[in-house]
């Protein structure tokens, strides 16, 4: 039995049409309760309406029979009359007449007196009081007597039984029913849903038979208004990841290309120098060996950074402010010795000012070292590479240098992975500037490739500055 009410409880709790029926017979339970209070309100001011009626047909009968002689009040009330007064099935009666000092004139004790109302206004009234305990329907008037110099107070009073048996009886009438109607009307809403559903079901099935390599849209054909932007967006997020596995799979086989060949090489190189027997054809073939292991090794490096920047363009949220110039001039400073083998003049247009961004450092410093890795390949020797950082609102990294350019109709293709210009010697594997793309793009900028005034290329990366410093 435990075992089954968990199981209600997770099921209630865990589907959806089973907390939608919750809530509904919750919020029907609440009605019912309420309806229970209003409709005994409602019963017992129905039932007071013909039992007050009688009381002031009774307390009128009674001022009808009151005299002054000058001296008292007098009732007259002859015997069975008053026993017909007291006469009740079900309810306990009380008379009262009381003259103009208060003295009591007939009828029984237990009523209290009530002062007369200020308004004045003739005709009887009615209150709620109480004698032994017990809960009474009061009627009263006040009579003026011909002589009397105060009025009369007759009052007629009776037990609340016959009242809240008839209030009773209306609420069991109408509450009675209605505690059958709820479980039948919660039957009811659940068939409804049940049907409702149907296409969530059908829904549930046409995706459960799919392959797990189907990435293709659900049909929103038949589906309720209510459920088609949820399609739509899982939809759009199939799409996504559709695009990201199809760009994945050409990244991988593009990779996978990019690295047969220097392994080809290698191993080429590898079985030459195995069947040398020359010391100087061996060293030669050693030094083929130790460049294609250095450009292999810049390729996997390549590759790793591109990986780690598609990884990080899902959490922008983790970036911090960046020094772009102080980065820019260390970039610069470590780069120094590979342009001084080319006999390259490598230098950084230092302002002397911080210069703020928003991101990751190490996408930063990947993005700048390609940059200027770049230029030092295309650049000849006794060539010119210049970097700067500048600008205030938006931020501009600037690397000039002196070597062959980028043709015009060349320049948006240079950033594609492993497209390399063609007619170029340099060495490289074509993701340099599609890392400072991609890298870019994750900070809000964009890239842009133009002429130097050196006689080379010059790119520049634009990105806003720290929302902090430009407030400054």
């Amino acid at each position: 039995m435990p075992e089954r009410r968990y199981r209600w409880l997770h099921y209630a709790f865990n589907s959806l049409l089973g907390e939608v029926l919750l809530w509904i017979f919750s919020l029907l339970l609440f009605l019912w309760a309420l309806s229970v209070v209003m409709t005994y309100q409602v019963a017992s001011s129905i039932a007071n309406k013909p039992y007050d009626e009688t009381l002031s047909n009774e307390v009128m009968a009674l001022s009808k029979l009151l005299s002054f002689d000058g001296q008292r009040v007098k009732l007259d009330l002859p015997g069975a009359a008053s026993e017909l007064l007291h006469t009740d099935a079900k309810d306990k009666v009380y008379f009262q007449v009381t003259g103009p000092n208060g003295e009591r004139v007939a009828g029984e004790a237990e009523l209290p007196w009530i002062d007369a109302p200020e308004d004045g206004e003739a005709g009887v009234r009615f209150r709620d009081d109480e004698v032994a305990g017990e809960d009474l329907r009061v009627a009263y008037q006040f009579v003026a007597l011909p002589g009397a110099h105060r009025p009369v107070l007759v009052q007629v009073a009776e037990t609340r039984h016959k009242r809240q048996g008839l209030a009773a009886s209306i609420v069991s009438g109408v509450i009675v029913p209605q505690f059958v109607i709820v479980p039948v009307a919660v039957l009811l809403v659940y068939l409804g849903l049940t049907q409702g559903i149907t296409p969530l079901q059908r829904l549930q099935r046409e995706l459960g038979q799919r392959r797990p390599a189907d990435l293709s849209p659900i049909s929103v054909n038949g589906l309720p208004e209510e459920i088609r932007p949820l399609i739509e967006s899982m939809n759009a997020v199939m799409k996504r990841l559709d695009d990201n596995l199809l760009a994945q799979r050409r990244f991988i086989a593009d990779a996978a290309h990019q690295l047969k060949t220097p392994l080809t090489g290698l191993r080429t190189q590898t079985d030459l120098a195995l069947g040398e027997t020359d010391a100087e054809a061996l060293r030669r073939a050693l030094r083929y060996v130790a460049k294609g292991t250095e450009r292999m090794s810049h390729l996997t490096q390549q590759l790793l950074s591109l990986a780690r920047v598609e990884a990080t363009s899902e959490q922008p949220g983790q970036f911090a402010e960046v020094d772009l110039a102080a980065l820019a001039r260390a970039v610069t400073a470590e780069a120094a010795d590979r342009a001084l083998v080319k006999a390259i003049n490598l230098g950084f247009e230092d302002s002397g000012m911080p210069v703020p961004v928003i991101g990751s450092e190490f996408l930063l410093r990947e993005m700048i070292a390609n940059l200027i890795d770049n230029a030092i390949k295309y650049t000849p020797p006794q060539g010119e590479i210049s970097v700067r950082v500048i600008g205030r609102s938006t931020i501009c990294l600037e690397i000039d240098d002196s070597g062959c350019g980028i043709p015009v109709g060349e320049r948006d293709r240079v950033f594609e992975r492993f497209y390399r210009v063609i007619g170029t010697d340099a060495e490289g594997s074509g993701l340099g500037l599609a890392i400072v793309r991609e890298v870019a793009e994750i900070h809000g900028g964009k890239v842009e490739i133009g002429t130097s005034p050196l006689g080379g290329a010059r790119l520049r990366v634009s990105l806003p500055r720290a929302a902090a410093a430009s407030d400054r």
